[in-house]
């Protein structure tokens, strides 16, 4: 086993989730229910395992996105002992990395 760190949320990821899941809800609960579920399943093995999720093309090796929560890309960064959460969008949505790099 994987030594788990500790997972936090950027103010922008958490609100960017919670609206997303409000509109799934919207129509559907059971469905934003169990795609909350999968995110929060796909985060504790990123936690245990953080390299194992491919790094975010024209960014440091140290962002990582997990993909594997359609229709979500979730995007993290390994900081020290922890592991936070800097955005979810959904995956058809245009991605600029460069948003995520600071000035």
């Amino acid at each position: 086993m994987g030594l788990r760190r500790r997972i936090s949320w950027s103010a922008p990821a958490e609100e960017e989730l919670d609206r997303l899941l409000s509109y799934i809800d919207y129509e559907n609960p059971v469905a934003a229910k169990r795609l909350w579920a999968l995110v929060m399943d796909a985060l504790e093995t990123a936690a245990e395992f953080p390299e194992l999720a491919p790094h975010v093309p024209g960014l440091a090796m140290t962002y990582r996105e997990i993909l594997a929560v359609r229709p979500f890309r979730i995007i993290y960064r390994l900081e020290g002992p922890g592991l936070q959460v800097i955005a979810v969008m959904r995956q058809e949505q245009d991605f600029d990395p460069m948003r995520f790099v600071a000035t």
